[in-house]
């Protein structure tokens, strides 16, 4: 019996001689185990785990995997944003295009003309960046003063050469469209200032906005009822895809809550007859305006490097782009 006390004792003396009893020394031992396993976790992992550590150790090194890019429909379909006075900025347009398309060609062609202007400096703005000519988009490049003034002129001469007649602006748009090929030409060759992808956005930014503005101004040209229905129908689709599509999980319950705005104003106006439509010619051109007004805003945000880029004034113009050229060929056909 004395020979097992003194076997207990040496058993659990310490280092230094301190008696410590066996029966706390399980226990601790699995409490200090439990300590380094949860140190171990929270420094990136334990050895033996199975889950190798990250370079650079600890929640630094984690990487977030990147969102990939929009494709198919989801790249061209516009998701409108319901922050800021969106309603009252859209009644507001309404009421002003309203206005300035029954006081004559030349209030249409100041007002879309200014809207015009503003769009291709949006459209210089966004694709500067990218037309570097590097790899990556280089998020300081900003197009210089010079060439956002030339980009200007440029724009508001074909909506101006229209309120002075057809032939006017077909004439002022064919020389724009030559001067913007000579400065791609001499672009490609490096004799212009400009690289070639800077040439080419400059393109971009003046025919994008410069072609539907004078469109909507030859419309007004030709017959006061098709401007007035063009400004109407389109107005209601803007107004209809904002209440549809804002804060929607769909794609298209925005461009089809639009369509029945573009519906509604196609059947006030095969109802009223106003020259030069009656009733089948109306139905036809809404029928066509239904389609346009959709395409396009996927041309628009094809011409955009991201969907949501901040190009308000050409968002204020996207459906115009095939929808008011439809109105002139109505226009001109049934007049």
């Amino acid at each position: 019996m004395a020979e097992r006390s003194r076997s207990t004792s040496s058993r659990s003396a310490g280092a230094g001689g301190t008696r410590r009893p066996i029966a706390d020394a399980a226990p601790v031992q699995r409490s200090r185990r439990r300590g380094a396993t949860a140190v171990a976790e929270r420094s990136g992992g334990t050895k033996g785990s199975g889950a190798s550590a990250p370079s650079g150790g600890g929640s630094k090194g984690r990487r977030t995997p990147a969102a990939e890019p929009a494709t198919g429909m989801a790249r061209l379909a516009v998701r409108p944003s319901s922050t800021g006075p969106k309603v009252r900025l859209g009644i507001l347009w309404f009421f002003v295009a309203l206005a300035a398309v029954t006081a004559g060609r030349w209030p249409t062609a100041i007002l879309w003309g200014l809207v015009a202007a503003l769009a291709a400096r949006e459209l210089l703005v966004v694709w500067w960046p990218y037309a570097g000519g590097g790899s990556r988009p280089d998020p300081e490049a900003r197009p210089s003063a010079a060439v956002v003034g030339v980009a200007v002129v440029l724009t508001v001469l074909v909506p101006a050469a229209a309120a002075l007649g057809t032939g006017f602006a077909g004439g002022v748009l064919l020389l724009v469209v030559l001067g913007l090929a000579a400065v791609s030409i001499a672009g490609r060759v490096g004799a212009a200032g400009l690289t070639s992808g800077e040439a080419s956005a400059l393109a971009v930014a003046v025919l994008l906005p410069a072609v539907p503005a004078a469109a909507v101004v030859l419309v007004v040209g030709a017959h006061l009822w098709a401007g007035l229905f063009l400004v109407a129908a389109v107005s209601l689709y803007d107004a209809g895809c904002f209440i549809g599509g804002a804060d929607s999980s769909s794609l298209l319950e925005g461009p089809v809550t639009g369509v029945i705005g573009v519906l509604a104003v196609t059947f006030t106006m095969a109802m009223f007859q106003a020259p030069p439509f009656d009733s089948a010619s109306a139905a036809v051109v809404g029928g066509v305006c239904v389609l346009a007004c959709p395409i396009g805003q996927w041309v628009a945000s094809a011409f955009l490097p991201t969907v949501d880029a901040p190009c308000r004034a050409v968002r204020r113009l996207d459906t115009y782009l095939l929808t008011a050229p439809v109105f002139l060929v109505a226009a001109w056909t049934l007049a």
